[in-house]
């Protein structure tokens, strides 16, 4: 499915779109959901430039609650094959590769699967964790019951003062 053969693809540019299901390619404890990929080959006598558009969903489970939830991941990426054997380099922009002569083939399977691992959050909370800015609700700043303001320093929950009152 990420494989392309370089004499198929034709001089100057074309484009290819990807239909991604669930089970096309393994994420580890993500599971895709699905999605698309929009290929546009820009193909000259030496190289192959690749710009890739990637839009799926991915099923995730939150850190906080355990419940599942669906995130969209947009991305861009760009890759450059080349012909001449060259120092293969990448980021989260783009990567430089070799291309492949004795199989003639150009493999993107490998630059797709990275772009979407290092688009997920590093802390995955459901969105009702969230604001609406996107930033994540504080939550174990919460205080309960009555705050009694007549005191010095900071305020005690009262259940505190119950608990107290137990213990003699």
């Amino acid at each position: 499915m990420f494989k392309f053969k370089i004499f198929e693809i034709p001089e100057g540019k074309s484009e290819r779109k990807l239909q991604l299901n669930a089970g096309d390619f393994e994420l580890g404890e993500v599971k895709l959901k699905t999605g698309t990929i929009d290929i546009e080959f820009n193909r000259a006598l030496h190289f192959i430039q690749t710009k890739l558009a990637i839009n799926i969903i991915v099923e995730l489970i939150c850190d906080r609650s355990l419940d599942e939830f669906d995130f969209d991941i947009i991305q861009n990426y760009e890759i450059l094959f080349k012909e001449e054997k060259i120092e293969e380099s990448a980021d989260h922009n783009g990567s430089i590769r070799n291309m492949d002569i004795s199989t003639q083939q150009i493999n993107i399977e490998q630059d797709v699967l990275d772009t979407i691992l290092v688009s997920l959050p590093a802390k995955k909370l459901h969105p009702r964790f969230l604001d609406e800015d996107g930033n994540p609700i504080d939550f174990l700043n919460q205080r309960f019951g009555e705050i009694n303001e007549d005191q010095e320093g900071d305020a005690i929950d009262p259940r505190w003062e119950a608990l107290k009152d137990l213990k003699k």
